[in-house]
């Protein structure tokens, strides 16, 4: 009779399954905060070139709107630093989380080939055990008919 393959570590490969969901997800999560903050820092870029462009614009100007421009343009600058700082700690953040997935797939990988090897190591088993079972149905329903075969050469029995 034919038995079911059961892989005893299961378990583990299950964990390690859901663990490499979890980084998945935790690496898609990151590359939203990155484009996120990609769009603020070019929204701030876009900021600065319309400020710039609205002075430009401007016929009469004063010394207190050339000041306030100035001021302006410093924040914006300022703002730019940090945001592209984030942007690069968020950056460095996905590279992080990258890796992370990478060793829970190699570690999930490893459980699938082994359970894959040993379901064919079962199998083969398996066949061998059907095999041999149809070899010893197959003696047993042809030795009758040998020994009467051998009982009839040596005038055994009979009439």
């Amino acid at each position: 009779m034919r038995k079911n393959f059961i892989f005893s570590l299961q378990k583990v490969l299950d964990l390690r399954r859901q663990q490499e969901d979890k980084a998945k997800e935790a690496l898609a999560l990151a590359r939203k905060r990155y484009q996120e903050q990609n769009q603020v820092v070019q929204e701030i870029l876009e900021e600065r070139v319309r400020a710039r462009q609205s002075m430009e614009e401007k016929q009469d100007i004063t010394q207190a709107d050339i000041w306030l421009y100035n001021l302006y343009r410093d924040r914006l600058n300022l703002d730019l630093v940090q945001a592209e700082e984030k942007l690069g700690r968020l950056s460095r953040d996905i590279n992080q989380k990258r890796q992370e997935l990478v060793e829970k797939s190699k570690q999930k990988k490893v459980l699938e080939r082994l359970k894959h090897n040993r379901k064919v190591k079962f199998d083969h088993e398996q066949q061998q055990e059907e095999q041999k079972e149809f070899d010893e149905m197959a003696v047993l329903r042809y030795q009758p008919e040998a020994l009467q075969a051998v009982a009839d050469d040596h005038g055994i029995g009979g009439d």
